[in-house]
């Protein structure tokens, strides 16, 4: 559900404005959003209220380095929201989610690292109001969070506990309190916080003496007994469990766990707050603080979560996407650089990767939900999390409407959802009943029953609806589309095995290409019952569930206001398999804090696999730490195009080991995670979902780690049948539509002309007959009366010499005063050319420069907005598709100009030509698409009438769908044709 007070106000400002404004001129964004650094694109900028004083902003950038998704939480000093450390204990991991849901907090990012497959304790020192919970005698650095004045501020320093403890007449220093290890020779003490963790994951060999009251009432083993209330228990090891274990039950036991510290001096004993780990300083007195470049945990493209202070006291939480295809992480300096440009003068990272979670409290919501993805693609239990948690509110103060788009189509009806809040935000009950209303009873109907109001279109147009419940009040601005006229899936389906569900939208269009939801009560669904169930869900999406498990693929048809269409259907994957896994000539072994090796052994009891490969390893007597034994291939295995699932079969030793993998997600490393524990037996088949969306993923290695010092061992595991899942091919797709602008070329005139956009200059220079192609489309296109040459393709393949020998074909073959673009030969990123009337934006290929070339669009739109004497643009795309993020940019660019009464035409190499309209954007795809080293043979011709070029339908009073003749694109013939004779070069 999208909260239309906020998005509409937030979102359409900031992605419009810098286009719409004057070249040079910078968008005005709110003061918490800061300009973006060189080289560097915003796509999307957001802020919503969660709670008093606190602000969720929402961003995505693109660089050359691919897309990035960040969300930072920032807290105003003299809020009645605080932070806090929410955990369960010290040993039971839980989602953030859960934290914040058991806390009451509005919203929550994941703590400090921890111990992820054993103890799951945190790694860092834990303070909450000035008592320790976990330190170690070891010294640890720590970030204590604390009040300052009326705000918050951090402080970063070593924390040691100094503590021991006596056992009737003997005393001995205490090595930890509350830790995930207990060292050898050593005595731990572990308070009721530990939690219900089985302690004999910290220790080997050892003892424990359980003391209730001050005196010792049990020896044994180490286990999972719980902590007494009104005592604690002391975990010894080595010569320290010789020294404790004749201690008979009723013996004394008193413990000091004092603690020095340097964080904690700040203030974390004060109300409200605490500290924890802080493994790496990221922002110290307002500069980026030295960070190990060289260590891959900082120097990777990662999920990361941040904790952050200004000047101001204001506290900031900051989250990064990372391994998936919309956002592909960043590094520890990347992470400092987003902290400084939102403010901070100090700031430590705290754990990412798969644990870099965000949660937060919609407007209107009770609890909290997901904020970003997560890299695991769920979310993970961890350690502690950092909560924000407000003050309770009273009274009714505000109204909120919620509704999945503030735009309906004429016959078809919108639900708007109300919800009274109180001065907290939360939402409370209320004994008045809800009335809304519409300024334009003409444009749409509105009734209210209970707290939900049905918005139903009457004719095209816009009106502001009122809602008013008790006092409360809140206003929502609509749009009444013209008539459907088509319908489709807002992204294909694939449902990988039976019993899988999706929710997607069925989106609608008019003639112009405006699009809004359909409301899915309002769709007739035709689906095979035995491959398909559909249904309904109150928010308006459609749930689709696999029957049958496929492979199959299956057609659904979809009906609304007389409009229907076939959407694809896939049912289960079709396994690609990728490497048989049976030559250690392409794959070899790599170790950290191990040995390892790779050998092929003999496979006679897996159908399918003669041999697989076998990963030995030893994870004895390594340093301390985490250890790893990998299985890396010769170059990075990719995966085919729509893959879902990538599995291999495994034959385990029952060393109990990590079993995970590195997948390439779009340049950026993601983790995998095949298994948490590995065991012994037969084969068996682990296989893991894939990001979806992605241009490019691949398999970088396959590893066992191990964690657990107690486990470190020697073994070797089997792999066979490396495989990619993939669905089946499906059907369908939404029912062609003929646009007018498909036609014959407008006649040449001062103010129309034509121009030939041609797919493809396969030259080579070494080969003079290559140029066949080339010339005969040149030719045709010249006959035709072109008065301009754009060529799509790209260089890739291509040399110096065959770029040369395509320019030489385009001076030799133009007549003199004919224009051509080629951007992609010519290394520019982008070329403009004004003819008659109509401004043509020629894009680069895109690539390593696409940013750049981005930038250039950006600009040179700007200057067409404000440019009078330009009634129309075509932009013509790259050969090279592109990102989801480029093409929002596009789209977003773009549909600001057309709405500032510009004509806009996006030109793109595509199978087929053919045209559509999205959001009265004209989006012409001219095919086949070819390469630098296919055929030139295909083109198109384009006329651009630039007096016929006028504002959008609606504000002239005309139905949608009325065309005005600006363009036109016919499609060239193939066929023979009388070619004039050669020109000579000019």
């Amino acid at each position: 559900m999208r909260v239309l007070r906020t998005l509409l106000a937030g979102v359409v400002p900031l992605l419009l404005a810098p286009l719409l404004q004057a070249p040079g001129a910078l968008a005005q964004a709110p003061a918490a959003l800061v300009e973006e650094a060189p080289g560097t694109l915003e796509v999307t900028a957001s802020q919503e209220v969660v709670a008093p004083g606190l602000v969720l902003e929402r961003r995505a950038t693109l660089d050359a380095a691919g897309p990035v998704r960040s969300q930072l939480l920032r807290l105003a000093p003299g809020s009645t929201t605080r932070p806090a450390l929410l955990q369960q204990d010290l040993s039971s991991p839980r989602t953030p989610a859960e934290l914040a849901t058991a806390a009451g907090a509005v919203a929550a990012v994941n703590g400090d690292f921890f111990d992820i497959d054993r103890t799951g304790t945190p790694d860092g020192p834990v303070v909450v109001g000035g008592t320790p919970l976990k330190a170690d005698a070891a010294v640890q650095s720590a970030v204590a969070i604390a009040p300052s004045g009326t705000g918050w501020s951090g402080r970063v320093g070593a924390v040691q506990l100094q503590g021991a403890v006596t056992v009737g007449a003997r005393t001995l220093p205490l090595a930890a309190l509350n830790t995930r290890t207990v060292a050898p020779d050593a005595v731990a003490l572990f308070s009721p916080a530990w939690g219900d963790g089985n302690r004999a994951l910290t220790a080997g060999a050892g003892i424990e003496l359980e003391v209730r009251g001050g005196r010792v009432s049990a020896v044994r083993a180490p286990g999972a007994t719980p902590v007494p209330a009104d005592g604690f228990v002391l975990v010894a090891t080595g010569s320290a469990a010789a020294a404790l274990a004749g201690t008979a039950p009723g013996t004394s036991a008193v413990a000091d766990t004092r603690v020095r510290d340097e964080a904690l001096a700040g203030g974390s004993g004060a109300p409200g707050g605490f500290a924890v780990g802080a493994r790496l300083e990221l922002v110290r007195d307002g500069r980026i603080a030295p960070i190990d470049t060289a260590d891959p945990t900082w120097a990777a493209l990662r999920a990361r979560t941040a904790i952050g202070w200004t000047a101001s006291g204001e506290l900031l939480l900051l989250t990064v996407d990372g391994g998936t295809a919309a956002s592909r992480g960043v590094t520890a300096t990347e992470t400092a650089q987003r902290m400084l440009q939102a403010g901070a003068v100090g700031a430590v990272m705290l754990d990412g990767g798969g644990s870099a979670q965000m949660v937060a409290r919609a407007p209107g919501d009770a609890g909290v939900r997901e904020v970003g993805a997560p890299s695991d693609g769920a979310a993970r239990p961890v350690a502690h999390a950092i909560g924000l948690v407000t003050a309770p509110g009273t009274g009714q103060a505000g109204l909120v409407l919620r509704t999945p788009s503030p735009r309906v189509f004429p016959g078809l009806h919108r639900g708007v959802e109300a919800v009274v809040t109180d001065s907290a935000g939360a939402p409370v009950p209320s004994a008045a009943p809800l009335q809304v209303t519409a300024a334009a009873p003409d444009v749409a109907a509105v009734t209210a029953t209970g707290t939900r109001a049905v918005l139903s279109g009457l004719r095209p147009g816009t009106t502001t609806l009122t809602a008013r419940a008790g006092t409360a009040t809140a206003t929502l601005d609509v749009e009444v589309l013209a008539p459907l006229a088509r319908l489709e899936l807002e992204r294909p389906v694939a449902l990988p095995a039976a019993g899988a569900s999706t929710d997607v939208q069925v989106l609608g269009r008019d003639a112009e290409g405006r699009s809004a939801p359909v409301d899915a009560a309002e769709v007739a669904v035709d689906a095979d019952p035995a491959l398909v169930q559909a249904g309904a869900l109150p928010d308006g999406r459609l749930r689709l569930t696999a029957r049958a498990g496929g492979p199959a693929a299956t057609a659904v048809r979809l009906q609304a206001a007389g409009v229907s269409t076939t959407a694809g259907v896939a049912l289960g994957l079709l396994p690609r398999t990728l490497d048989r896994l049976d030559d250690p000539g392409r794959w070899s072994a790599s170790a950290t804090r191990a040995t390892a090796g790779v050998s092929r052994v003999a496979v006679d009891d897996l159908p399918g696999a003669g041999a697989a490969l076998r990963l030995a390893y030893d994870f004895r007597g390594q340093a301390p730490g985490t250890g790893v034994a990998a299985l890396v291939p010769s170059a990075p295995v990719p995966l085919p195009a729509g893959s879902r699932e990538l599995g291999l079969w495994v034959r385990g030793d029952g060393g109990g080991g990590w079993l995970r993998g590195t997948l390439r997600v779009d340049g950026a490393g993601r983790p995998l995670t095949f298994a948490a524990r590995v065991g012994a037996g037969g084969w068996q088949r682990l296989a893991v979902p894939v990001p979806e969306g992605a241009r490019e993923l691949a398999l970088e290695r396959v590893y066992l780690a191990q964690t657990d010092p107690a486990a470190r061992a020697a073994g070797a595991l089997d792999l066979a049948l490396l495989q990619a899942g993939v669905p089946p091919e499906a059907p369908g797709g939404p029912d062609a539509v003929r646009d007018a602008a498909l036609g014959p070329a407008a006649p040449t005139g001062p103010r129309t002309s034509r121009t030939a956009v041609v797919a493809g200059t396969r030259v080579q220079a070494s080969d003079p007959s290559s140029e066949a192609a080339l010339v005969a489309a040149l030719r045709r296109a010249v006959a035709a009366g072109a008065q301009q040459v754009v060529l799509t393709g790209d260089v890739a393949g291509a040399g110096a010499a065959d770029v040369a020998a395509v320019q030489a074909v385009l001076a030799r073959e133009l007549p003199a005063g004919a224009a051509w673009s080629w951007p992609s030969g010519t290394g520019a990123v982008g070329e403009r050319r004004d003819l008659a009337g109509t401004r043509w934006l020629v894009r680069g290929a895109g690539g390593a420069g696409g940013v750049a070339g981005l930038a250039w669009l950006r600009d040179q739109l700007r200057t067409a907005a404000a440019d009078p004497a330009v009634t129309g643009v075509v932009v013509v795309a790259g050969a090279q598709a592109p990102t989801a993020e480029e093409a929002a940019l596009v789209r977003g660019w773009t549909g600001a100009l057309r709405a500032g009464g510009k004509r806009v035409a996006v030109l793109s190499p595509a199978a087929a030509t053919g045209a559509v309209r999205e959001e009265e954007v004209l989006r012409v795809g001219v095919g086949p698409a070819r390469s630098a080293v296919t055929s030139a043979g295909s083109w198109a011709l384009v006329s651009a009438a630039a007096d016929a070029a006028s504002p959008p339908p609606v504000a002239r009073g005309l139905p949608a769908g009325t065309d005005d003749g600006w363009l036109r694109v016919q499609e060239a013939t193939t066929g023979p044709v009388v070619l004039p004779r050669p020109r000579t070069a000019r």
